[in-house]
């Protein structure tokens, strides 16, 4: 299974644009360098009253699919 990780701080105000809808997908840089896009809805778990940040393995298949993220840190 290939993963990323990804580096997180998203303050709540701005992560209220992912839960109104207002945008749709999280763009970061993963640690090794590239560029990932991942549906707001798949981190909705993670947030806390002050948003979202953390550390987060990002696990995909060889079509690049999301299969599942897993907090880190």
């Amino acid at each position: 299974m290939k993963y990323v990780i990804l580096d997180l701080a998203i303050s709540r105000d701005e992560y209220m644009k992912y839960y109104q809808g207002r945008a749709l997908q999280i763009s970061a840089r993963a640690r090794d360098g590239r560029m990932v896009r991942l549906p707001a809805s798949v981190m909705r778990q993670f947030v806390s009253l002050s948003g979202l940040y953390g550390s987060f393995a990002v696990y995909y298949d060889d079509q690049g699919r999301l299969l599942q993220v897993d907090r880190l840190s």
